[in-house]
């Protein structure tokens, strides 16, 4: 039954067999898993962040165009969003960033989270990582404070 849900795990998860102890995703070759693996630096965090203050549409379309920007030139991917705590106070816990129709939600704890954004929230939630891309492959890459990447 164990090695059950793990297999299932895996496949939701977007790895096959061989990846499974690597970590490694099918969809993405070994140099760009070596990008996607790079620290990121303080200005995505930084920008990711702002999304707790109160952005104009226009705002947050360049903030989204930006960070898409920097995906693509520093990592050669870009996510299709991010998850992260929110800061906004209670009654939010969390918010979503769509990078490509520069949408931003912010979250209850009994709001739903649309999938694959969903099983980043569970990892955003353990206060463990500062926020988590989610990639189109199913993909997640949660990112520590100090900026590096859990592979």
């Amino acid at each position: 039954m164990e090695n059950e849900f793990r297999r299932r795990r895996r496949v939701e998860l977007g790895l096959d067999s061989r990846s499974a102890s690597t970590g490694r995703s099918r969809s993405v070759p070994g140099a760009a898993q070596r990008q996607l693996r790079k620290r990121r630096h303080s200005g995505i965090f930084e920008a990711v962040h702002r999304l707790d203050a109160s952005l104009d549409p226009a705002t947050r379309a360049e903030l989204a165009e930006w960070i898409r920007g920097q995906y693509e030139s520093e990592f050669g991917q870009i996510p299709l969003g991010m998850v992260a705590l929110c800061h906004l106070g209670p009654p939010y816990v969390d918010h979503r960033l769509d990078l490509w129709q520069s949408i931003v939600e912010h979250y209850t704890p009994a709001d739903p989270v649309p999938e694959p954004f969903n099983q980043a929230r569970m990892l955003v939630r353990t206060g463990a990582y500062d926020f988590v891309e989610v990639y189109a492959s199913g993909e997640l890459r949660p990112v520590l404070k100090d900026g590096s990447v859990v592979a």
